[in-house]
């Protein structure tokens, strides 16, 4: 569970990425899952093409437990889901220009050297 947890994880890390295409996202996850040696693996990537506008990334990996565990499928069965969402770089980024700016009020130490006409390296 963790495993699959996890390759949904890398690959959504790799999808908010600028430039990064759904290809290399699900190569991403079923690289890491290779490493398990799992079979009938299944990598969903929403949206279907990531684009520049994309702000939301979210990777859904699916592993049927039949042939992938060593305890016997009477006792367990169906499908090990993991599934990642995450913000796109590109979607901090807009969130941040979307904030007014801050107004820096100047600290009283600093209005004083101004005031007498002082430079930095006057002032140590």
């Amino acid at each position: 569970k963790h495993s699959v947890e996890h390759a949904s994880y890398l690959a959504a890390r790799h999808g908010i990425i600028v430039g990064a295409q759904k290809n290399d996202v699900k190569q991403v996850a079923l690289d890491h899952l290779a490493l398990f040696s799992l079979s009938g693996v299944s990598v969903n990537l929403e949206p279907r093409d990531i684009r520049d506008d994309t702000q939301v990334v979210e990777v859904t990996v699916d592993v049927p437990v039949s042939g992938n565990s060593w305890i016997s499928p009477a006792y367990f069965g169906g499908t090990l889901t993991g599934r990642t969402r995450m913000l796109t770089e590109r979607a901090a980024a807009d969130m941040n220009n979307a904030l007014p700016p801050v107004p820096i009020e100047p600290s009283k130490r600093l209005r004083r050297m101004v005031e007498r006409g002082c430079s930095n390296s006057e002032s140590r």
